[in-house]
């Protein structure tokens, strides 16, 4: 009963959200109405590689993805990845905007269902076919619906706040990235000094944090960890002290030592809080060395060090810990 209960509000949430969106952002854009042909059509369409294929036209259609978002990464305890994408969906003779096409990934099984929302004009029968597919498809996966709620919601939370998806003042368009994270084999410093790889380390743990505030080296208690999978490169950082560093890097006396992450996650520097991706020659990040904070400069950045296909992040009590010995923010 309870199960049914919550599968029945998880329903309501989407359809409300769902209706909410159409609504806001097909009232900013020239919107087609969808048929029940055409969404059926839609749903039917292959997309080789969600993770990579972001643009593509197949059918009479094109598709888009949402903002240039990548997909929403949800780690349940019971241990399945699951993924939501985002596309909207045009007709590719005259580009109207007809609806939302809403991809479900299961990484575990490899499952994938398309959730194809139509426009706030499109025809009774596209609607009742969506709403049928919410009740008859989504229901049957474990994590679907309540994956799919959450993503729509935030995205109507979005739009009621004001948000359009529109480009930002710098002719841009906005893109959010969900994933800040590690290699599995990243080392992180544990509370006694010795080395971890972060696939290891279990929530509950003690490893070693860092107080930006007071500059000091504290333990501190590992909360959560996130684990996503996929296809995700690395930016790697060439590390020398401060002090070693000439005008020729050739002539560096120390070896330098490679720091790498997704060129989103934040790292601490000499300016305050910065991906690591933005972070340039030069500049200054910190390492722990016998308990104390210690000024590295950046040699050299490479873009891309390597390709792996799960990474791992923590969240910890104190913001901060230590990954290949140098100081890290969470999320």
């Amino acid at each position: 009963m309870k199960n049914n209960v919550l599968s029945f509000l998880f329903f309501i949430a989407c359809a409300i959200a769902t209706q909410t969106i159409s609504q806001r952002v097909w009232a900013q854009s020239s919107p087609g109405s969808m048929t029940l042909d055409q969404l059926k059509a839609v749903k039917a369409i292959k997309i080789a590689n969600l993770d990579k294929d972001t643009y593509l036209k197949s059918g009479g259609f094109i598709l888009d993805r949402y903002e240039e978002r990548p997909a929403y990464v949800f780690a349940y305890s019971d241990g399945i990845t699951r993924k939501i994408y985002l596309y909207k969906v045009y007709a590719a003779d005259d580009t109207k905007d007809l609806g939302l096409l809403a991809i479900y990934k299961n990484e575990k099984s490899g499952e994938v269902k398309p959730f194809v929302v139509p426009g706030a004009s499109a025809d009774r029968k596209a609607w009742d076919a969506y709403i049928d597919d919410l009740k008859y498809v989504g229901e049957k996966e474990p994590g679907l619906m309540s994956a799919l709620t959450f993503v729509l919601s935030r995205e109507m939370a979005n739009l009621l706040a004001g948000g359009t998806g529109k480009t930002d003042e710098g002719g841009a368009k906005k893109k959010e990235e969900y994933n800040f994270c590690f290699a599995s084999d990243a080392p992180i410093t544990m509370a006694d000094g010795t080395a971890k790889a972060i696939a290891n380390v279990k929530t509950g743990d003690v490893v070693l944090g860092y107080n930006p505030q007071t500059k000091t080296v504290t333990p501190t208690r590992v909360t959560r960890i996130d684990t996503h999978t996929g296809q995700f490169a690395l930016t790697g950082v060439w590390l020398v002290p401060a002090n070693a560093l000439t005008a020729d890097i050739r002539q560096i006396q120390t070896r330098p030592t490679l720091f790498e992450a997704t060129p989103n996650h934040p790292v601490l520097t000499n300016t305050g809080r910065k991906p690591l991706g933005e972070v340039k020659a030069g500049e200054l990040l910190y390492q722990i060395e016998n308990g104390q904070s210690m000024a590295y400069r950046v040699a050299g950045v490479d873009k891309v060090t390597r390709c792996v296909e799960t990474v791992y992040n923590l969240a910890t009590e104190s913001g901060a810990y230590v990954v290949h010995g140098a100081v890290v923010l969470d999320k």
